[in-house]
């Protein structure tokens, strides 16, 4: 059972670091596009989202992560310069990755398509079932919280032609973080080498059926 504990925590070490670089580009991208488009303090407009957004709640986010970064020197010098008015570029960077997720969900539907088809090559259903997933693996590693043998609740969602696994256990998620992440020689040159020794490591402790994973794991996840 021990092993079973350092396999997991290991494992939660190595996706942590992973999905880290994924909200860092995520970040980014975003603050770059809404920038772009909608000016620097545009994301205060609410006529850029659609119809499900709700301005106030919004609004009350953006004053939590303002508050709960309040000692930072940006939060202060924004305070102190620029009356509290913080540009899209400075204000993400106190984005949790569920704020992340839940700002895309609310952007304009063409908006969401741009993303989505430029910078993830994929569908506005599909990164948003995406963003959903890294959310809940990424608060489950935060919080040192169990993955091996964990049903998720958030069941990516894949397209047509994808002969991916879709299902709750880890192996999907980890699918999802192939998709997400920025740069394909870097996953395929430290992601997939810190995820084999991890398994190759504890390989006679688990099983690797309890989190989904199949026989062709590896040629499934290289990029």
């Amino acid at each position: 059972m021990q092993r079973i504990y350092k396999f997991d925590s290991k494992l939660r070490g190595v996706l942590f670091n992973c999905i880290e670089r994924i909200e860092l580009h995520l970040r980014t991208q975003l603050a770059y596009y809404c920038g772009h488009v909608y000016g620097s303090l545009g994301y205060m407009d609410k006529s850029i989202y659609n119809k499900k957004h709700n301005h106030d709640k919004f609004r009350k986010l953006l004053n939590v992560c303002i508050e709960e970064n309040k000692n930072s020197l940006v939060v202060k010098h924004h305070k102190e310069k620029y009356d509290g008015k913080f540009p899209i570029w400075v204000i993400i960077e106190f984005f949790s990755m569920g704020m992340l997720s839940y700002f895309y969900a609310d952007l304009q539907s063409g908006d969401q398509k741009y993303i989505a088809k430029e910078i993830y090559d994929t569908s506005v259903a599909c990164l948003k079932s995406w963003l959903r997933c890294i959310t809940d693996l990424r608060n489950r590693c935060a919080h040192y919280s169990r993955l091996y043998y964990w049903s998720f609740t958030a069941l990516p969602k894949m397209t047509k032609e994808s002969v991916a696994p879709q299902n709750r256990k880890l192996f999907s998620q980890i699918l999802v973080l192939k998709l997400l992440y920025p740069d394909k020689k870097e996953w395929n040159s430290k992601v997939m080498t810190e995820l084999r020794a991890v398994i190759e490591e504890y390989e006679d402790d688990i099983s690797l059926k309890h989190i989904g994973v199949p026989q062709d794991w590896y040629e499934q996840l290289e990029r």
